[in-house]
């Protein structure tokens, strides 16, 4: 039963409310009486009502500096003001204090248990959220683990009740992702011995999260640490090679808000796999200098595409960026690979030839829409994009043997644009891209990367037809 206190300086009106009503069929127990605030506040100690009646004015202590006395010890005690006409301003100074409940004198039965009934409504919700937010606190210590793993999967809703509590205990402080990797991954010993070691060897307080994720650990740590990760990390790497016998890699994120944990965890694992493929035993980090390295794939592009030629592109572009980098075709096997994973989490890997994987992709994402033709159209012309012969007519008759009128009309279908154009502006996209991912490479072996003449000429031109501005200004405008 919901315990009731009134405070009322007037016998009359106390002793009224207390025997004018029978409590107990509204579920409430008539705990007691007070005569002021002061003597309120003692009754409150006593008592633990969950409801108090209480008038504004009396002598001593008058009810709003009760209540402001007693908001601090019983928040969750629901109060309601008894007051009279001629008292609106003490009934507004109530109402800014969040008091939500007042019964004006002279009261009855009926005023009465109409506010009683609508306080033990909220009573009853106050209760909920208290038992839902006692849960969460209670199971917190024990699921950040999973919570974080969540997050940086971006698997969970952030207005869910554990990112939330999560979010609220840690602020919007700025945080690094740190991801760490050793061959054949990490046992649960191993997860324990680092992340003990890392709280040691980094300033107290900066270590606050971790988890694994496959065969890789990740460790969010505050940037107020940035300063002191690479030695830790350096003495972490000594410690565990004596220990332990093996090498271990390690790569940290730009830094970001908790909300941004997807975006950051993508920075860490697609460096953790240049780490790898370069046998590096420094700290890699993503800044200015190692993002053009590291920038493969622009994954939230891939998760927004509405189309399997969007996807397409996109799959296309990341193996552009691959041979740049000299990559074999057994590394961009195992990067796709990777990609996949960071994608599709534990989902069977598929068919790692281009069509294959953005078929696999098309299908998870529901777009495989288009017919077997369709689709063979879209990644011969994928494959010959960059060929600087390539026309609608060499595709037609000595790649798709169809009729070349025909095969302009289904291709207007599938991407909206001419073949001609479609060309001008896949390889005006890819050249912006391109450039973001190596700044500083040469106009000439731009154009003739993407399939134009190496005097850059006639690519300048149509760069600027499509794009607004030459290529050496957009490039420019990148190193700014």
């Amino acid at each position: 039963m919901d315990k009731l206190l009134i405070v009322d300086d007037e016998e009359i009106e106390r002793e009224g409310i207390a025997s004018l009503i029978d409590w107990t069929q509204y579920g409430i127990e008539m705990a007691g009486t007070a005569w002021n605030g002061l003597d309120g506040l003692e009754k409150m100690k006593e008592l633990r009502p969950d409801i108090v009646l209480v008038d504004i004015k009396m002598p001593g202590m008058n009810g709003l500096e009760m209540i402001h006395h007693a908001r601090p010890a019983y928040p969750n005690t629901i109060f309601v003001i008894l007051s009279g006409y001629g008292e609106y301003e003490f009934t507004s100074q109530a109402m800014q204090e969040g008091i939500r409940h007042y019964i004006l004198k002279p009261c009855d039965e009926e005023k009465i248990t109409d506010v009683i009934k609508k306080v033990q409504h909220d009573l009853k919700d106050q209760r909920a959220r208290n038992a839902q937010a006692n849960r969460t606190r209670m199971l917190l210590p024990h699921a950040k683990e999973q919570i974080f793993r969540d997050m940086l999967l971006g698997r969970v809703q952030l207005e869910a009740s554990g990112p939330r509590q999560l979010i609220a205990e840690l602020g919007s402080r700025e945080t690094i992702a740190l991801a760490l990797r050793i061959e054949q991954g990490f046992d649960y010993m191993e997860q324990f011995v680092i992340g003990n070691m890392m709280t040691d060897l980094l300033p107290e307080g900066t270590l606050l999260l971790s988890a694994a994720i496959r065969t890789d650990m990740f460790l969010l740590v505050d940037t107020s640490a940035d300063d002191s990760l690479e030695t830790a990390v350096s003495r972490l790497r000594k410690e565990f090679r004596r220990f332990e016998s093996k090498p271990l890699r390690a790569a940290a994120s730009q830094t970001g808000t908790l909300e941004e944990l997807p975006r950051l965890y993508e920075q860490a694992e697609e460096l953790l796999y240049l780490a790898d493929m370069e046998s590096l035993e420094c700290l890699l980090r993503y800044d200015r200098e190692s993002q053009p390295a590291a920038r493969l794939m622009d994954y939230q592009a891939i998760r927004d595409a509405d189309s399997f030629e969007q996807i397409l592109f996109g799959l296309h572009l990341a193996c552009l960026k691959l041979r740049l980098l000299e990559r074999d075709q057994g590394e961009i096997r195992r990067y796709f690979t990777i990609v996949w994973k960071m994608l599709e989490g534990d989902a069977p890997v598929p068919e790692l030839t281009l069509g294959g994987f953005a078929d696999a992709l098309a299908a998870r994402k529901g777009l495989r829409d288009e017919d077997e033709k369709g689709r063979n159209i879209l990644l011969t012309a994928y494959k010959h994009i960059n060929d600087p012969n390539v026309t609608l007519q060499s595709l037609a008759r000595e790649e798709l043997f169809m009729n070349e009128e025909y095969l302009g009309r289904l291709f207007l279908r599938l991407t909206g644009m001419r073949f001609s154009a479609f060309v001008e502006n896949r390889r005006m996209e890819q050249a912006r891209q391109i450039l973001k991912f190596q700044p500083n490479m040469k106009i000439s072996a731009l154009a003739e990367l993407v399939g134009y003449p190496s005097d850059g000429q006639y690519f300048s031109r149509i760069f600027r037809k499509i794009c607004g501005v030459t290529p050496k200004e957009y490039r420019d405008s990148l190193l700014v």
